[in-house]
């Protein structure tokens, strides 16, 4: 049976362009090799399994290399190439500085670093891990890697730049590596799985790129586990089997629920995925991931920012067409929320199933505040046309003179007979309060006093006159002369942007409610007493089953300063048990209806003094042992001498 060598060593990267998402470090590496421009020391940063060491050991390979292939590849037949790949090179040294860590260690390599290169140009040292160096080691370091022989090239490794010293830092020339893009990872498994002769579906290996997490190293341990697990035949239904993944099916059903509000299929759902062994929290990441992949899809410029497969792609475009943004945003608000809860909740499938009931009829709760608050708001419109209206011969409102003399006969013919005064203008400075008449009439006192000039409300309204000027006219008192109103007719297509009143409504009550909430608040606030928080202490104490609870809340003294609950308890222990009780606070924020009441428990000793400790009791011999006996009762050596009884030591 053949050796079997895993992916990640059997498919590693022999030169720079092989080379999977860090060619901004390949490019420049390339361009210093074929310059000749190589520095004395390198420090490769960055997260695990994303090539720090292959882009190590490949530049080391380079420059020690005989025959370079276009000056930045080696040529793999020189006696240098050979020796490095056989492990066996002399100029090509490793060190693992977090099992050489200490300044012995670093002595050593300096001792090394003053032979020259037996075979080659170069001795370059690989030093990996270098941030586990101790800080005695890296002073020890400092200067040779300042001023190491012309000779010597040194290659720093490390996942964590931030804990090597600045010093060595400024020494060296630091390459960021990054993240390996999902892309890539899947790409460059596809490549592996036609190598190896092996099937995968395209979701399988976008599940392994995202659990991999940006490591091409990982995402090839999964995808090895996965190949031996499922006989070369890998299936979506296999990955998310082996790594306990929660199936996104599941995301697509619970939204079509929420969607249709259909609560008892939600529930039967969240059961089901936690039969399945998976955690709340992990389903409430999920939805919450899903959401934003939702909200994501509705817009073609932002597809390429989701890292999904195809197939998804299209589900996940059909779902979102049928959502809408304010409910999206406030799913994921809801979500994030009962995430942030579900770390210090007691009872965390209440939690979740509270949130998903808040989704589920979310949609109904938005309509709600859309709708007008009363049907007359709708009839009436007010409108200030003091805008910019294109309009030519639009028709002037015109109020004619009073006469009380003039009866109605007289005053019906005056009207047909007198002519329409047209704005020539094409700017309409009037105010025209519409309202719909009633069956009698009713009459308007003082017609243009009630017309008078409001806030407008509309931005603009392209009018063109009607051929024949619509009038409605309304009787008033006899004092005072019926005016003319003329009213100008709108284009057939034309739509003004007038801003509803039921909206505007709706607005008002809404703010109307905020206000109400805040001012409950601070009437809560001002009857807050301490003996309001005592009472609902006791209530508390007496309900509670916990025996530990009762008496740490018992023996302890509580006051009032704002909103700021202090209480004193006289051990540690006290003050933990109260700190563990999530509910207390709820209740006190609830009942004392303050959100931003503060619970301080701070230990004072004295309260409770301790107990003073016994004195340790001495220890005695047999011998002391009978001697104090003996002086309580005398009749105990009499009976020793009558039995010959020995006294052990």
């Amino acid at each position: 049976m053949s050796k079997f060598v895993v992916s990640a060593r059997k498919y590693r990267p022999a030169t720079f362009d092989e080379v999977i998402g860090q060619d901004h470090v390949a490019k420049t590496l390339k361009n210093a090799l074929i310059g000749d421009k190589l520095a004395h020391a390198f420090l490769f940063c960055g997260p695990r399994g994303v090539g720090k060491t292959t882009c190590a050991r490949i530049l080391a390979k380079v420059i020690n290399c005989e025959n370079k292939i276009n000056g930045v590849d080696p040529c793999n037949e020189c006696g240098s190439c050979k020796s490095f790949s056989d492990s066996a090179s002399f100029n090509i040294i490793e060190l693992d500085a977090a099992s050489n860590n200490s300044v012995e260690a670093i002595r050593t390599l300096i001792e090394q670093v003053r032979f020259q290169p037996q075979q080659g140009s170069h001795k370059v040292f690989i030093i990996d891990e270098v941030h586990m160096l101790s800080t005695a080691a890296f002073n020890a370091f400092l200067k040779t890697l300042e001023e190491p022989p012309p000779y010597a090239i040194f290659i720093l490794a490390t996942t964590e730049k931030h804990k090597i010293l600045p010093t060595i830092l400024s020494r060296c020339q630091i390459f960021d590596f990054k993240r390996i893009q999902i892309s890539h990872i899947v790409q460059q498994l596809e490549h592996i799985c036609k190598a190896e002769n092996r099937t995968a579906e395209p979701e399988a290996l976008q599940m392994i790129a995202q659990k991999a997490d940006g490591a091409m190293r990982d995402a090839l341990s999964i995808f090895d586990k996965i190949a031996s697990a499922s006989n070369d035949n890998i299936t979506y239904q296999e990955v998310i089997t082996q790594l306990n993944v929660l199936d996104y099916d599941y995301f697509f059903k619970m939204t079509d629920y929420l969607l249709r509000e259909d609560f008892s299929q939600i529930l039967l759902t969240l059961d089901d995925v936690m039969k399945q062994g998976f955690e709340v929290d992990l389903f409430i990441q999920g939805m919450s991931e899903h959401m934003r992949n939702l909200m994501v899809c509705r817009y073609p410029e932002t597809l390429s920012i989701l890292e999904i497969s195809e197939g998804a792609m299209k589900r996940y475009h059909d779902q979102s067409m049928i959502c809408t943004n304010s409910f999206l945003l406030s799913a994921l608000n809801l979500l994030n929320q009962c995430d942030m809860s579900l770390s210090t909740a007691s009872n965390k499938r209440l939690y979740a199933e509270i949130a998903l009931s808040k989704i589920c009829y979310l949609n109904r709760a938005l309509e709600a505040d859309l709708i007008p608050q009363s049907a007359d708001a709708e009839k009436k419109t007010l409108v200030d046309s003091d805008s910019e209206a294109n309009v030519s011969n639009s028709e002037e409102v015109q109020a004619p003179r009073s006469n009380t003399n003039t009866t109605p006969e007289e005053e019906q013919i005056s009207e047909k007979s007198r002519p329409t005064s047209l704005n020539t203008s094409g700017d309409i400075k009037s105010n025209i309060s519409v309202e719909e008449p009633t069956s009698q009439h009713a009459s308007l006192p003082s017609a243009f006093e009630t017309l008078s000039p409001v806030e407008p409300i509309v931005e603009k309204i392209e009018l063109i006159p009607t051929s024949e000027p619509s009038v409605s006219t309304y009787p008033i008192s006899s004092s005072e002369a019926t005016p003319k109103v003329s009213i100008p007719t709108l284009k057939p297509n034309a739509i003004p942007a007038v801003k509803s009143v039921s909206s505007l409504s709706s607005l008002d009550s809404i703010m109307n409610t905020v206000k109400a909430e805040e001012q409950a608040k601070k009437e809560a606030r001002k009857s807050m007493s301490i003996e309001l928080v005592e009472k609902i202490w006791m209530d508390y104490v007496d309900k509670n089953e916990s025996s530990s609870v009762k008496v740490a809340m018992k023996n302890s003294f509580r006051t009032l300063v704002g909103l700021t609950i202090t209480v004193q308890v006289g051990s540690e222990n006290g003050r933990n048990v109260i700190l563990q009780e999530d509910r207390l606070k709820d209740q006190l924020r609830e009942q004392l209806g303050a959100e931003d009441l503060i619970l301080d428990v701070v230990v004072d000793k004295s309260l409770f003094p301790e107990v003073e400790q016994e004195k340790p009791k001495t220890l005695y011999n047999n011998r002391e042992k009978y001697e104090l006996m003996n002086n309580k009762n005398s009749q105990l050596s009499e009976l020793r001498i009558r039995f010959d009884l020995k006294i052990d030591k």
